[in-house]
């Protein structure tokens, strides 16, 4: 067989750029030099041929005999490999894959040394970056005191801890690794094998999550929160799993103590519900126990007021009588002093009281109406009601003098006619309870609200004022204040508190003595359709 040109060897190791490919005489110095060395290193060959190779190691090296060092072992070995960073001709370094080959005659007399460099600072920079990066991410994971994450083998056996696990579970590395993850949990799950299953299930859908109870080292128990991943390679051979446990007693026990709160919240709602049905039904015997009775109460009115007019025209009767003739003067004058002093006057009470009877039962009957009629609440038109309300007492506001302010207010959901007999009231009140020393001013207006929910009207007044003691009986029944300002029964405001309350609102009253009331009207908020 021909033996192959040798300038074809020549030419495919000047050829190859990817290699650097040179020979160094048995002393280290550059005898030859290809396409390659000079595209790796910078030089030219006329500028590196008979120079020592150390020329492209760091002084470092250099200083220690490494380049003498690789050669020496090459000539005792036959060949010498290594990598470690190498210097371009503009100073810069490499990374570089060395491989020394000794070179020998059939005499066994060395002649020289072949040296091959590959450049591989890409590949360095990628394992460094690699390394780096697995540096940081294993210093992560080890820095994590809030969560415990750690690797199981294919079987379930501990292979890493970070401090998160041992600060939540209690056991250090040396403790736990290379025993199974199955330590953690209580008696019962072991029993049915929920280990396993959690492991069965990230297996075979790539991840698994649960809730439940874990012990710790000294035996307490914990409520954790478990992920479960699955570690596939390329080819998709488990090559083990990642476990995250998060500790979430905390929250477990705020969760169970609001379902608790919950369930009590929900009994005494349940109790209030029906504290407010029996409250209702007892409500509603009242009212009809009270329309009953008035009903019952008025016939027996009418009688007396009957009866006292017919005694009062009998004792007319019985003055004629006692003109007459025939009856002595002394007897005369001893019977009309009778009639025309107690007996007169006891008609007149009598009359009196039966009068004031009659209007306490038309005000009871009235207020057992307001318990039973049905509302139709609206979107009112409060600015319009309460005009058509001023007009409506406009002979009395003018008999007083005085000057009603109506302002702009906003709408508001709820029976109108109710509405109407509720300003009705309060301007009224406000006019019968005028300060005589100076002359009568009603203002009505409204608060504003930043909800939107409800509306707040007022009515106020520069009246007489109500004392800061009389306040909490004002909504009471028959409960009257200035009795001497203005007559009636004490049911107005009580009557106006039952149609608020019937409409879901509240009414209150701030007042100071001699300087008037403000009673404040909070109800929904209207609507337009």
């Amino acid at each position: 067989m021909k033996e192959p040109d040798e300038g074809l060897f020549r030419l495919l190791v000047q050829s190859v750029r990817d290699y650097s490919i040179f020979l160094l005489d048995p002393n280290g110095v550059v005898i030859s030099w290809n396409e390659g060395a000079e595209r790796s290193k910078g030089y030219k060959a006329h500028e590196i041929i008979g120079r020592h190779f150390s020329t492209f190691y760091p002084q470092e090296a250099i200083d220690r005999g490494w380049p003498e060092h690789e050669l020496a072992v090459a000539r005792v070995e036959g060949r010498f490999e290594d990598e470690g960073w190498r210097i371009r001709k503009d100073g810069t370094l490499f990374w570089a894959n060395v491989i020394i080959t000794a070179l020998f005659d059939p005499a066994k007399q060395l002649r020289a040394f072949a040296k091959v460099t590959r450049d591989l600072t890409e590949r360095k920079m990628a394992e460094e970056a690699l390394r780096h990066s697995e540096e940081h991410f294993r210093l992560l994971i080890e820095g994590v005191h809030d969560y415990a994450i750690f690797m199981l083998d294919p079987d379930g056996v501990v292979l890493t801890w970070n401090a998160g696990a041992e600060r939540l579970k209690g056991y250090t590395a040396t403790e736990i690794v290379g025993r199974h993850f199955s330590k953690f949990y209580p008696r019962p799950a072991l029993d049915s094998g929920w280990p396993q299953k959690e492991l069965e299930l990230a297996g075979a859908e790539g991840r698994f999550e649960d809730e439940g109870w874990r012990l710790r080292k000294d035996g307490s128990r914990f409520w954790a929160n478990v992920v479960i991943t699955a570690l596939r390679d390329r080819q998709g051979v488990l090559r083990g799993f990642s476990k995250i446990t998060r500790d979430i007693t905390d929250r477990r026990n705020w969760e169970e103590s609001t379902r608790m709160l919950n369930e009590q919240l929900n009994r005494q709602v349940e109790k209030l519900a029906e504290s407010n049905r029996s409250l209702a039904q007892k409500s509603e015997e009242n009212e009809t126990f009270v329309y009953s009775v008035s009903h019952d109460v008025r016939a027996p009115l009418v009688n007396l007021q009957g009866f006292s007019q017919e005694l009062r025209l009998s004792c007319d009767d019985l003055r004629q009588l006692l003109n007459s003739p025939e009856i002595p003067e002394r007897i005369r004058t001893s019977a009309s002093e009778i009639l025309d002093s107690n007996v007169a006057e006891s008609i007149r009470y009598m009359q009196v009281s039966v009068l004031h009877l009659s209007r306490i039962i038309d005000a009871l009957l009235r207020l057992s109406r307001a318990g039973r009629v049905v509302y139709h609440p609206t979107c009112v038109d409060a600015t319009a009601l309460v005009k058509r309300v001023a007009e409506s007492i406009q002979t009395s506001i003018a008999e007083r003098g005085a000057a009603i302010v109506i302002g702009d207010l906003p709408p508001a959901q709820a029976d109108p006619t109710a509405m109407e007999q509720v300003f009705s009231n309060l301007i009224t009140n406000a006019l019968h309870y005028a300060d005589p020393s100076r002359r009568p001013r009603i203002e009505i207006g409204s608060v504003p609200q930043s909800d939107g929910k409800t509306v707040v009207y007022y009515v106020k007044d520069n009246g007489l004022g109500i004392p800061a003691a009389a306040i909490p009986d004002l909504f009471t029944a028959f409960q009257r204040h200035h009795t001497d300002a203005a007559p009636g029964e004490g049911m107005g405001l009580v009557m106006t508190r039952r149609i608020i309350d019937r409409h879901h609102g509240k009414i209150w009253v701030e007042s100071t003595v001699g300087a008037g009331a403000t009673f404040f009207i909070e109800l929904p908020a209207g609507s337009e359709q």
